[in-house]
């Protein structure tokens, strides 16, 4: 398709109103320049090109579809910044030496679209809003001079802002339909009526103030596959093989300063889907050891469905890695020799299974089997102070039972409390209780209560 060059169709369409008129206070309003002259343009080097994509066929999340798009993108140049729902916008004043002239380049990005089969409009403008306004109107506009804007945004209708539809009813009804007519508005009189918003997003269209865009930067994780000369049939064997993936895993998240809290392991057989085995961390890591551990204790309960051809592991997303000090009387031997907590949990998980280890969290609640639920997440947090409200008089075991067991009123004498908890009226589980420590028959302490309306006497929980 042929580009269709903007023309200048008006002179001074955003002009500097009245000197004699209200003005908003400086700090509310764009920046305004001296009488009877418009704002300087900042940045007249930049060159965006802004494409939209009116639908993206078969897809209910487009902001996956546009970081896709996105890397797509990256192709052309390396500043891409996303526009949900269905734009992006692409610096490529850096590329025009790389692919030639603009024109040419437009038509290189376009072609490249229409490969992957997407409806696409575009345009090329000195600046990022000029460039949506013109894709969002369906124009395939190429301006490179920034005085060239005004002229090339005054046809389009007042709707390709995006605005909402209070300010676009607004804007009806006063007459104003194009974007040459809204431009014609004293500045004063729309920040006032508008909002200092209204004039700051005019004067970026024309190139007139700065307007920095979040590039998008794509996740970044570790692949890589090795292939086997032989198929392997016995899962001891794997630990060897996949060491060198697990080094060069290491490696890569060395040079990047960052680590991951689970990895995936995929093992392909010649006729089956291939084997997941998936690996987590208690702590972000990038240690080829406490990968090798944790993968070592998977292998030894894995039983292969049929032999391996090829292996391949895949990182989770990357994460910071943050320093830990070491002891500096402990030694190196003994910093590498010893398990710390977490990498403890790692190693019960990966021999017991994931569901077999968990920790315990406390819960703002009054009834002790209530005041507590079990967390399957694989980190290890400080020990959280005591649930709100809760009573404080007495220390509360570690060890209670899922259900009280009954015991005598003889075997709590000497018993030191009481603390009541009467709670739970709510929802039909209520409670009134007395608590007490006592001493077990074999010096154990022991948690009992008195149900107060029964007087019955049972055992909670046990110290440590």
């Amino acid at each position: 398709m042929k580009v269709r060059r903007a023309r200048s169709r008006t002179a001074d369409l955003f002009a500097v109103d009245n000197p004699s008129a209200p003005r908003l206070p400086a700090a509310a309003l764009a920046p305004t320049p001296p009488q009877g002259r418009l704002p300087q343009i900042v940045h007249p080097r930049q060159l965006w090109y802004a494409v939209q994509f009116p639908a993206l066929p078969g897809i209910a999340d487009p902001v996956p579809a546009l970081e896709r798009l996105a890397r797509q993108a990256q192709r052309f140049t390396s500043l891409v910044s996303l526009e949900p729902p269905q734009a992006l916008v692409l610096e490529i004043r850096g590329s025009l030496r790389l692919f030639g002239s603009a024109a040419q380049l437009h038509d290189e990005i376009d072609a490249s679209w229409r490969a992957l089969g997407l409806q696409a409009h575009s345009a090329i403008a000195p600046s990022t809003l000029a460039a949506l306004w013109f894709t969002r109107a369906g124009s395939r506009v190429l301006v490179e001079d920034p005085a060239l804007l005004a002229g090339g945004l005054a046809p389009l209708p007042v709707t390709c802002t995006g605005w909402d539809g209070a300010r676009l009813q607004t804007l009806q009804s006063m007459g104003v339909r194009r974007l040459g007519e809204l431009l014609r508005l004293p500045r004063a009189g729309l920040a006032r009526r508008f909002g200092p918003d209204a004039v700051r997003e005019l004067d970026i269209a024309l190139a007139r103030q700065r307007a920095p865009r979040r590039a998008f930067v794509p996740r970044e994780r570790f692949r890589a596959r090795c292939d086997l000369e032989a198929e392997i049939e016995q899962a001891a064997i794997l630990e060897q093989m996949i060491a060198p993936l697990l080094e060069e895993c290491a490696g890569f998240l060395r040079i990047r300063q960052a680590g991951i809290q689970g990895v995936e392991l995929r093992l392909h057989h010649r006729s089956l889907p291939a084997t997941r085995l998936r690996l987590g961390f208690a702590s972000v890591t990038g240690e080829s050891r406490r990968l090798r551990n944790v993968l070592a204790q998977r292998l030894q309960n894995l039983v292969l469905a049929a032999p391996v051809r090829a292996l391949e592991l895949v990182s989770g997303r990357l994460q910071p890695l943050s320093a830990a000090s070491l002891n500096v009387f402990a030694g190196q031997g003994a910093a590498q020799g010893r398990d710390t907590a977490m990498q403890l949990v790692e190693r019960l998980r990966a021999r017991l299974g994931a569901r077999a280890v968990y920790g315990v969290s406390p819960l703002p609640a009054h009834r002790p089997e209530a005041a507590w639920r079990r967390v399957h997440a694989l980190q290890l947090a400080a020990a959280a102070a005591a649930a709100p409200g809760a009573a404080q008089f007495q220390p509360r075991p570690v060890w209670i039972l899922e259900a009280p067991l009954p015991v005598a009123p003889a075997d709590v004498a000497g018993a030191d409390g009481p603390e009541r908890i009467e709670s739970g009226w709510w929802d039909g589980r209520g409670i009134a209780r007395d608590y007490y420590v006592v001493r077990g028959a074999r010096g154990a302490r022991l948690w009992v209560f008195q149900e107060r309306h029964s007087k019955q006497w049972y055992l909670h929980g046990v110290f440590g």
